[in-house]
């Protein structure tokens, strides 16, 4: 029997990754790039119980946008391993950190950092509320970080006050990460 050679545009790489479980998510972490990323999870899991692996190269983003994702990776039964795949920054670090399993590459980073933005308007009708609104949102972060990292008070003020640049011995050490690979 003569075997037919697989010419590369015939390749479905896309069906090949998740027919192994992976996805990536790599870049701004918005809308645009997570709503792929929950479709894809409530697919497999669909399918299948088998573990998820999640790859993450962000360097944050958009905090609602991340939540829903987070909220999705609770809310299904396969295991999911996040890995960091190079930077998990900001928004990028609290969701790898929601993995059931977490995973980094032994020349990966970590940084959490306090919410970036904006406040615009009438201070009397809506900057008031909005700092007070953004204050329990950041309450939300940092309870998160809480929950899945073993971070000293010392690193949990660094989060509020700074950034918080961890490498992957680091983040192995404060609980961040499950594994080196």
């Amino acid at each position: 029997m003569v075997k037919k050679s697989i010419r590369p545009r015939e390749i479905n790489i896309e069906q090949i990754l998740l027919n192994d479980r992976q996805i990536f998510l790599h870049g701004k972490i918005d809308d645009d790039s997570v709503v792929p990323v929950i479709k894809k999870i409530k697919a497999m899991d669909k399918l299948s119980k088998k573990p998820i692996y999640l790859w993450i190269n962000s360097g944050g983003g958009s905090v609602n946008a991340g939540f829903a994702l987070i909220n999705i990776m609770k809310s299904v039964k396969s295991k999911i391993v996040t890995i960091i795949n190079s930077e998990a920054c900001s928004m990028g670090s609290q969701i790898s950190i929601s993995g059931d399993e977490r995973w980094i590459v032994d020349n990966g980073v970590a940084m959490f950092h306090d919410m970036a933005g904006g406040i615009h308007g009438d201070y009397s009708l809506k900057v008031k509320d909005r700092a007070i609104f953004i204050e329990q949102y950041y309450g939300l972060l940092e309870a998160n970080t809480k929950k899945h990292t073993k971070l000293t008070p010392t690193d949990l003020q660094k989060m509020r006050t700074g950034e918080l640049w961890l490498f992957a011995k680091d983040c192995l050490k404060k609980g961040i990460v499950d594994k080196i690979i």
